[in-house]
């Protein structure tokens, strides 16, 4: 039973596989042609893996039947992340995604970037989303026509470095990241010895909050930094617009390990510590007036979680071990006589919403055109 359905399951994958193969093979602009070719050799090794479960002795042995039958599950999951994520970037490119891939070419240029930049599709279901497998970088398709959010994008450009692997020219950001998550583990064990609700459930929480640090929040936290050292106050603003439009309580801390985010209100925090040693002390106070006007309405508070997981000496390091990985790196750091194009326009845009908010709207959208300026269509 098991050989006649893997024979016409297996063989109906193959046949999706090529005609996914089929329908990217067809003139694009050259910016796409990386994210092409990972599609092209991804979907290569998927049709070897499924050929390979009909065809080696290794699957075919009795006793196999359960190890065959997971690694085709496998297949089949990877064939689905494929189509759903790359295979839909390139088989909907539109204006949008090319306006918005070359903007992060220029972002890339004007910070030294050390990575070839990825690949931007403006289908993103949710929110900005980095997809490092692919080079591709996901965001909601209307962001094209806005400005306030694009801060963001230095945020997503980070995932990449902290994931690159032998790659001398990121080292240092890296090591920043290895050195607070090592800080952010000694912080935790220190805990352990200051028990606040009885021994037991106290270690259950620390060590969530361990595996937390390790799987997610350290990276989170890097990537905003990288946010705020690329892009400066704007970073900071861009922060704060989000977490007042879609975030919960800031101070809250996830006590599940398939948390992704650290609270708002340590990301915040770090975020305007950054910016004070990049000389933004001025607007980083503005930024925090502001924060916490909005968090008196909203009537959020403190916590004890909050204040042992996130305490201000912990994020007051990692702040500045960022900035310094930041600098060594290479890349080039915010300045306010920057006199880079993007990373202008996205801070003269938060300087205008405060200053004539009733005007913003409009104001806005001719800095759009401005931003994209007469950029080349798609090829026909």
């Amino acid at each position: 039973m098991l050989e006649e359905y893997l024979q016409a399951s297996i063989g109906q994958l193959l046949v999706r596989a090529k005609n996914l193969q089929a329908e990217i093979s067809k003139p694009t602009a050259r910016e796409f042609h990386t994210l092409w070719q990972k599609c092209t050799e991804l979907t290569n090794s998927v049709v070897r893996g499924l050929e390979s479960l009909l065809n080696e002795p290794r699957y075919l042995a009795a006793g196999t039947e359960a190890e065959r039958m997971r690694s085709y599950k496998r297949r089949v999951e990877d064939l689905d992340f494929l189509e759903n994520v790359a295979f839909a970037a390139l088989k909907r490119l539109n204006e949008d995604d090319l306006r918005m891939t070359r903007l992060v070419g220029e972002i890339a240029d004007e910070i030294h970037y050390k990575l070839v930049p990825p690949v931007v599709s403006c289908q993103s279901q949710a929110y900005f989303h980095a997809y490092p497998l692919f080079n591709l970088l996901s965001i909601p398709q209307k962001e094209v026509d806005f400005l306030l959010h694009l801060p963001d994008l230095y945020h997503e450009l980070a995932h990449f470095v902290l994931l690159a692997q032998n790659n001398p020219a990121v080292e240092s950001f890296q090591k920043a990241h290895e050195k607070t998550l090592a800080d952010a583990l000694d912080h935790l064990i220190s805990l352990k010895s200051k028990p606040s609700r009885g021994p037991k459930g106290d270690i259950a929480v620390l060590r969530i909050w361990e595996f937390c640090w390790v799987r997610a929040w350290a990276t989170e936290f890097y990537c905003d930094l990288f946010g705020a050292c690329a892009s400066g106050p704007a970073y900071g603003w861009a922060h704060l617009h989000l977490c007042m439009k879609r975030g919960g309580d800031p101070f809250h801390v996830e006590n599940s390990p398939v948390s992704t985010h650290p609270s708002d209100e340590a990301r915040m925090y770090a975020i305007l510590e950054a910016l004070t040693q990049l000389g933004y002390s001025k607007e980083a106070a503005n930024i925090e007036e502001k924060w916490r006007q909005l968090l008196a309405v909203g009537g959020y508070r403190s916590n004890s979680d909050y204040e042992r997981c996130f305490a201000k000496s912990l994020l007051k390091m990692i702040a500045k071990e960022a900035v310094g990985g930041y600098h060594r790196m290479g890349c080039r750091p915010s300045s306010s006589q920057a006199g880079s194009r993007i990373h202008d326009i996205l801070n003269e845009a938060w300087n205008q919403f405060w200053s004539d908010p009733k005007h913003y709207a409009t104001w806005e959208q001719s800095r759009v055109l401005q931003l994209f300026g007469q950029q080349p269509s798609m090829p026909t």
